[in-house]
């Protein structure tokens, strides 16, 4: 499912959306005998406005062997009985209240001339919530027919002379036929299978991402943990709220405790793992880059960081001489440190290694301990910390022929963030992945759990709804501004 930006018509439709159907609904003849009637071709010839309602009964009595008046009176009994649906009303206004004078909500129905006379006199029945609607026998044709789409730019009956843009509507109704149907013509097209389902999908497309982004995640500051693929198993860890505040720039969302020196993963005893856990190169990495203490205290660490190598000059993952643990994004992210403080050039063997790495596609299945696209977002983050010319030469070009052979791939939120941050800080609108993005926020304006990273060992993954929210933010935020800078 692909969602955008900037919807402005809504079409519903009435069966689903003002009128349902009760559970318990009696009739005097058989119902089957009642459903077989309406969806005859004679009724929707009716609908159409193409025969009489006394042309109409005549030819169904004569069609299922029963007197015109019976059939008369069983369907002025349906359509007596038939109830506002109150959840969808609700819905709707709440869509148009989310954006005021700029959704328009219109009504599909196919309904003859007469049954529309009487739906419309009902006092129960509230028609203010659309600004027209469309009926089958207005236009002369019914739903799923392509010609009743193909006729609403010509419609009369939109308000102040505006036309139906199909790339800006939403159609929404029950019939899987008619939302196929709508999408043929390129409206967006909400099948209402599900009215959790739908109602999640309808407020992510009228309602403001990054506002109800932030609203999440103002809503749970403090309490932005990261949670892993187990049941119960959650850990506020330092560097999942590095991540968050290097993101939002915000420290009231998250709960760290500065060290004094070194970082590490965890924030006391170590959780299904060692509780003795080893203070870290990445964690403390990320902490003096994003908490910015004095600069004697961060080229102290710097130094002592330069005798954690490898013999091939790639950084150690653990400020434990026993635990000689190498990961690609660790390099990374102590180059990042590294470049930003203009000493990058003391970690050539990283630099290196960072570029055949990238050259090869050793990212493809992850590393270690990080997934596929949280890799490239690293390596695209080390590009945007300086203006190094041997840096760029390097790693610009292969990076961006990567991240962009991914464009489409399937990806949790996460991932579908970093690619379009990823290819933002290079130059490359990636309008397909945000479009898979978007439809992921839920209903509380947070994006679903993405997978960050994982556990050496065990494979545990962990994930955090705050900071793929966060980067869903700055997706967003980030291709409106090569959007706004392509189109100036």
């Amino acid at each position: 499912m692909f969602l955008k930006r900037g919807y402005t018509d809504f079409i519903f439709d009435i069966s689903d959306v003002l009128v349902s159907w009760p559970s318990d609904l009696t009739c005097p003849i058989d119902r089957k005998l009642l459903r077989s009637c309406l969806v005859s071709r004679t009724w929707y010839r009716y609908e159409s406005g193409s025969i009489s309602k006394e042309e109409c009964f005549q030819l169904l009595s004569k069609q299922f062997s029963h007197e015109p008046a019976i059939l008369d009176k069983a369907w002025a009994h349906v359509s007596h009985a038939l109830r506002p649906n109150d959840e969808m009303i609700a819905l709707i206004k709440e869509l148009k209240a989310a954006a005021p004078g700029k959704a328009r909500v219109y009504g599909a129905f196919n309904v003859s001339a007469p049954d529309y006379e009487y739906f419309r006199s009902r006092t129960d029945l509230d028609w203010s919530i659309f600004d027209a609607v469309f009926t089958s026998h207005e236009l002369g044709i019914r739903l799923p027919n392509p010609g009743f789409f193909k006729r609403l730019p010509e419609s009369t009956v939109v308000p102040g002379g505006t036309k139906i843009v199909y790339g800006n509507t939403v159609y929404v109704g029950h019939d899987a036929d008619d939302v196929v149907t709508a999408r043929s013509f390129g409206m967006h097209g909400v099948l209402l299978a599900n009215f959790s389902d739908a109602r999640r999908e309808l407020r992510n497309l009228v309602g403001d991402p990054v506002k109800r982004g932030w609203e999440y995640l103002r809503a749970n500051a403090g309490k932005l943990a990261c949670d892993a693929d187990r049941p119960g198993v959650s850990i506020m860890e330092n560097f999942g709220q590095l991540l968050i505040l290097e993101a939002t720039g915000d420290r009231s969302l998250v709960s760290l405790t500065e060290p004094t020196r070194y970082w590490n993963y965890f924030q006391g005893k170590g959780i299904l793992t060692h509780e003795n856990f080893p203070d870290d190169l990445d964690t403390t990495a990320l902490g003096l880059v994003t908490m910015k203490p004095p600069k004697e205290h961060v080229h102290s660490l710097m130094d002592e960081m330069l005798t954690y190598l490898s013999e091939d000059g790639l950084p150690y993952t653990y400020f434990d001489r026993e635990m000689p643990r190498l990961d690609t994004v660790v390099a990374v992210n102590v180059l990042h440190l590294f470049y930003t403080h203009g000493r990058g050039h003391e970690l050539p063997g990283a630099l290196d290694f960072v570029h055949a790495f990238l050259k090869n596609r050793a990212y493809i299945d992850g590393t270690r301990y990080y997934f596929r696209e949280c890799v490239l977002y690293f390596i695209g983050r080390l590009l945007e910390t300086s203006d190094d010319a041997h840096l760029h030469e390097v790693l610009e070009d292969l990076l961006r022929e990567r991240v962009k052979e991914l464009i489409g791939a399937p990806g949790d939120a996460i991932a579908l963030a970093f690619r379009v941050v990823t290819c933002a800080s290079l130059g490359v609108k990636n309008e397909i992945d945000m479009r898979n993005l978007l439809p992921l926020q839920q209903e509380d304006g947070g994006w679903e759990i993405g997978w960050i990273y994982k556990y050496g060992i065990s494979g545990m993954k962990i994930g955090s709804r705050g900071y793929t929210t966060a980067m869903a933010i700055k997706a967003i935020e980030d291709l409106d501004k090569l959007r706004a800078k392509d189109s100036s």
